[in-house]
């Protein structure tokens, strides 16, 4: 049997992508064996929001955008609205319920999980000090929204591992960057091959730890490294650990050290994604609004005039041609900041599906 070209299977890969209808992996009859390609291109998200309502703008094309890599114009070659998503949901517990922390409220997941387009892989994860998988990617979402709707769940979870002081003993508090790396991590392994990855942190106020396995830079570069996005829904209640308290641990909410592990805020900025805010009775409203978001971004891909794979950053920007602007007006446009020029992996599992 013959093997057709790099050339060829790269071609029908792109078509495929840039076909009309959305990407769906067709379940094989029989398993096959991974391939090999050689692509060069690079792939980047877009939220689009009209400037005067902040709602979804759609219909965009090809036309409609100019992108620049380090300032100079590229050629696009892929718009796509949607793309099959594989998403870890992280959801702040905590090992113990009674220091005050607020209690989120979905009752309606399977609304927002929905909201997130057909067949979505999803994974949820436990985190405050530690991380934990609670649940593998699956695309049964009765089992997802079960899990969301009951929070003490995660902190159970937290609880059975049993985690060790750290050595300030201060294994309370929360690394928002361990948690958002091992999520990110978790998707690179075991995402099925041409989905978007995407991490959603489900977060409340609390105090920053300042001991941390990966600094905000290692945890940034990660990020560019996979091409995984970072969205925050934020539950505040007006909870807030007392002056009192902070005056006898002798630390500060905003102190340097508990932020050289990474916030979200950096997270979410870094990488194109979107943070809403409000309190808890509100969540099943966030998550749906957020799960809109995600699913309403464009694809966008071309292939770099500079064919040098260096391992260097370079930065993205985006805006409107004259074509975009006559058609959706003044937007605003959230997009991740650049990447990192490492050519992707070459081998991929052709059509592979998780087992449900």
């Amino acid at each position: 049997m013959k093997i057709a070209s790099l050339t060829t299977i790269t071609i029908a890969l792109f078509s495929l992508f840039a076909a009309g209808e959305p990407i769906q992996a067709q379940q094989p009859e029989h398993p096959r064996n991974p391939f090999t390609i050689n692509t060069d291109l690079v792939i980047t998200w877009a939220q689009i929001f009209d400037a005067k309502d902040a709602t979804v703008v759609k219909g965009l094309g090809i036309t409609d955008f100019l992108l620049r890599e380090d300032g100079k114009q590229q050629q696009i070659s892929l718009v796509k609205e949607g793309q099959p998503l594989s998403v870890v949901i992280l959801v702040q517990g905590g090992y113990c319920d009674t220091w005050g922390m607020p209690e989120y409220e979905l009752r309606r997941s399977r609304e927002a999980l929905r909201r997130l387009g057909e067949d979505p892989e999803i994974a949820l994860m436990a985190w405050v000090y530690d991380v934990v998988l609670t649940q593998p990617l699956t695309r049964d979402q009765d089992v997802i929204a079960g899990w969301l709707e009951d929070r003490t769940n995660f902190s159970h979870a937290l609880m059975l591992k049993r985690p060790q002081y750290s050595s300030n003993g201060y294994r309370y508090f929360p690394r928002i960057g361990e948690a958002v790396y091992q999520a990110a991590q978790y998707l690179e392994k075991k995402a099925s091959p041409g989905r978007r990855k995407i991490v959603i942190v489900i977060a409340y106020p609390d105090l920053m730890n300042e001991e941390h396995e990966h600094t905000a830079a290692e945890v940034n570069e990660f990020l560019e490294k996979t091409g995984t996005t970072v969205y925050g829904l934020c539950q505040n209640d007006g909870y807030s650990p007392s002056p009192g308290l902070l005056s006898k641990l002798g630390i500060s909410k905003e102190g340097k050290r508990r932020r050289n592990g990474g916030m979200i805020e950096e997270f979410v900025a870094q990488t194109g994604g979107s943070i809403l805010t409000g309190k808890p009775e509100k969540g099943d409203e966030l998550l749906i609004k957020l799960a809109g978001l995600i699913r309403s971004s464009y694809t966008i891909g071309y292939y770099p005039e500079n064919s040098n794979f260096d391992g260097s950053f370079r930065r993205i920007s985006l805006e409107l041609s004259s074509s975009g602007k006559a058609k959706a007006g003044k937007v605003t446009i959230k997009t991740r900041n650049g990447y990192r020029a490492l050519r992707p992996s070459a081998t991929a599992a052709s059509e592979a599906r998780p087992e449900r």
